[in-house]
């Protein structure tokens, strides 16, 4: 039995037809990856980059891939105008062509085929050259990102991006067919060709031509010197609970920290009443996110006490004061996607995959139907900070795919979108799922709560006792309706004790799942 849950149906249709034709779970990423980048462009493509964490279970053994994008040479601190607090003064740090880092996805697609792929790279293309030549049915989800003020902004500033994707810069009707013969193209080309068409030759001048063009600092080096990260997923413990994700500069440890605050707070969670256990989670969230305002940072640039972080003795010493000064990154409800996939053999992946902000930086060169990234705007603009730009240096991200084990048991491969709301939506869907007993879909589509330094976001379906309870501790609430896209998008798959796979996709970003015998 294989399973995938994924934003879109037509990236869960391609992940378990690649498993279907004896591929194994990386290889089934690869090919979901590569759908949603043409089905879900607003959040993920080509010009964007991720993470991913893959469990190989005849090994028992987890490796964990970085393909975040990374700043090119040039891009330092000065470079964007800010306030004292790294507010920003201006745009250019989140749309245009300044706002591009060196983009990774393919070069992490192209780690993991190589690392465990049984499939040919070429053949792993195939259903997202289809969905970019014959188009696919605009949906919903799709529409709302065409309704943000924000695109059509880009649209116009950008005519690539609206040529391709609007209607004379309107936002495509329901159901229309959208086409995308460029990227089409540009899918070919690197399936036959390797990665090496987009780091290098005329993929690649594309891309550098473009981006200078409006003055970015993109160069043709930064993209053939591109490297992925290898490296050694986070793993802690909640009470019976083991659980991997993602170390810095991603955002598993900031779910480990809620975790460990709030076994510190309340240690029987699970027996105590909805008030006490919602004011102990919002004081968890808040704690967890002082330090990552404060000491986070990437740790191939920046040294990280996570060690200390990680530990029981450092959650038991909570303190939720606020760090002055800190750099809050452009707040809106879209960006990024996640994707779950087990395959017959137990090998997992959990992959999450960024262009930044919804439609990233609207930047497409001409021809290739690609859209850039603008994870500039995850970067503190001011000098000698562990999110500040510079050279080789990859933002500070949300990212927290996470496997969950029960003693040596996988049960759980699980992810969101969603920037800082990602591990809070993860830490509270572990919690729905094995202390409040729900199934998979209750927990998923159970309200949520998210705090970092400001209000409480609180999805309207939450209990009033509960919301009543963080008032009176002083907090604002600001209110959504259930279910919001601003509140994640949980793509998950559970190992029942049978070995029976169950596949959830979130309701609040039109996901899908799906399993085969």
């Amino acid at each position: 039995m294989f399973a995938v849950a994924a934003a879109h149906e037509k990236a869960v249709e391609a992940g378990l037809r690649a498993m279907e034709e004896g591929g194994d779970a990386c290889d089934a990423a690869v090919a979901v990856s590569l759908a949603l980048g043409v089905a879900e462009p607003f959040y993920s493509g080509l010009g964007g980059g991720g993470v991913a964490l893959i469990w190989r279970e005849s090994e028992k053994r987890a490796g964990f891939v970085d393909f975040s994008n990374e700043c090119p040479l040039g891009m330092e601190p000065g470079i964007f105008e800010c306030d004292e607090n790294g507010k920003h003064t201006g745009q250019a740090h989140s749309r245009g062509h300044r706002s591009v880092l060196v983009p990774g996805l393919l070069r992490g697609l192209e780690a993991i085929h190589r690392e465990f792929g049984r499939k040919d790279w070429d053949d792993l293309f195939e259903g997202a050259i289809r969905l970019a030549d014959e188009g696919f049915h605009v949906g919903w989800f799709y529409r709302r990102q065409q309704e943000e003020p924000r695109f059509r902004e880009l649209c116009a500033a950008y005519p690539e991006l609206g040529r391709i994707h609007s209607a004379s810069g309107e936002p495509l009707a329901e159901g229309a067919l959208l086409p995308q013969p460029d990227l089409a193209g540009t899918l070919r080309e690197i399936a036959e060709k390797g990665a090496d068409a987009f780091y290098g030759g005329a993929l690649a001048e594309a891309i550098v031509d473009a981006v200078n063009s409006g003055g970015g600092y993109l160069g043709a080096s930064d993209l053939l010197n591109y490297r992925v990260r290898w490296m050694a997923p986070l793993a802690s413990r909640y009470r019976d609970l083991r659980f991997l994700t993602a170390p810095p500069p991603s955002s598993g440890l900031i779910l480990i920290q809620i975790l460990n605050f709030l076994e510190a707070l309340l240690p029987e969670w699970d027996e105590a009443d909805e008030p006490a256990r919602g004011l102990a989670l919002a004081r968890a969230m808040r704690a967890a996110f002082r330090d990552r305002f404060s000491v986070y940072g990437d740790p191939y640039h920046y040294e990280m006490p996570v060690e200390r972080l990680l530990s029981k003795e450092y959650a038991a010493a909570i303190s939720e004061k606020r760090t002055p000064g800190i750099h809050v990154h452009d707040m809106e409800p879209g960006s990024t996607t996640h994707f779950t996939v087990v395959d017959a053999k137990g090998n997992v992946v959990c992959q999450t995959q960024t262009l930044g902000m919804g439609w990233g930086s609207g930047v497409v060169p001409p021809g290739t139907g690609v859209i850039l990234n603008n994870h500039t705007n995850w970067m503190d603009p001011r000098p000698g900070r562990g999110n500040s730009l510079g050279a080789g240096k990859r933002p500070m991200a949300g990212y927290a795919p996470t496997l969950v084990f029960e003693g040596e048991k996988l049960r759980l491969g699980v992810g969101s979108p969603g920037s800082y709301r990602i591990p809070t939506a993860v830490a509270q869907v572990i919690l729905n799922l094995f202390y409040r007993k729900m199934n998979l879909q209750e927990a998923v589509e159970a309200p949520r709560m998210h705090l970092d330094i400001g209000p409480m976001h609180a999805e309207d379906a939450v209990d009033e006792a509960v919301l009543e309870s963080l008032r009176q501790s002083g907090l604002e609430v600001s209110h959504y309706a259930h279910p919001h896209h601003f509140f994640g998008g949980v793509h998950a798959v559970y190992v029942g004790d049978d070995g029976r796979l169950t596949a959830y996709g979130d309701s609040r970003r039109a996901g899908k799942a799906g399993t085969r015998e």
